[in-house]
């Protein structure tokens, strides 16, 4: 198994906090009231753990956008909210006059909108801090349970970097996931350009 040292594991954090940090301000623009996201607890885990933490959770149906990075390492992403709090979040984009009926139409374009913001952010930090770049593919959206998130199937040796961020938009307090899934080749580049990060910080 791929593991990150406890130096590697608090640069990837940071990385990735000032991803988030750069969403949030964009999604507070959107929604036009002060979004707060929480620093990202990043663990590193093999799929299948990854799929038994989001089975420990107490909600089964979920709301997913996805997004494929290539580039020195290829990583497939995706953004993991309950469906309950997905619906939130687009009624704080939209408005919250309307029906449950009414904003399920606009959920796929508005959660493809927050799932591209959210993980291009998070890439975005990894490609300026780390000197390197990635093509990406559009967001995808899909609705599932805990039994059909596609990224938590397939080959049993990729491993999964599991970010878990808190959201705070007007007091609603929404929990959600961020999933890299990387290959072991992908995971053992995204740890070479991790530790030359750290070698130019002078931390290794």
């Amino acid at each position: 198994m791929t593991e990150l040292s406890e130096l590697q594991c608090d640069a990837l954090g940071e990385i990735f906090n000032i991803g988030v940090g750069r969403a949030a301000s964009s999604l507070s623009q959107i929604v036009n009231d002060e979004v707060l996201l929480s620093a990202p607890g990043v663990m590193v885990v093999p799929r299948e753990k990854a799929a038994e933490i989001l089975l420990g959770t107490e909600f089964r149906q979920f709301s997913t956008v996805s997004q494929t990075f290539s580039g020195p390492f290829d990583a497939e992403a995706m953004l993991v909210f309950p469906e309950s709090n997905a619906l939130e979040i687009v009624r704080l984009m939209v408005g919250p006059h309307m029906s449950v009926e009414e904003l399920s139409e606009f959920e796929q374009e508005a959660m493809c909108e927050v799932g591209n913001i959210i993980l291009n952010a998070c890439m975005s930090s990894l490609a300026d801090l780390l000197h390197i770049s990635f093509d990406s593919t559009l967001p995808l959206h899909r609705f599932g349970d805990t039994n059909s998130i596609e990224i938590l199937e397939g080959d049993e040796d990729h491993m999964v970097v599991l970010l878990q961020v808190d959201m705070k938009i007007s007091q609603q307090c929404i929990q959600g996931h961020i999933l890299f899934l990387l290959s072991v080749t992908s995971m053992a580049n995204l740890l070479s350009c991790l530790t030359q990060y750290l070698r130019d910080q002078g931390l290794a």
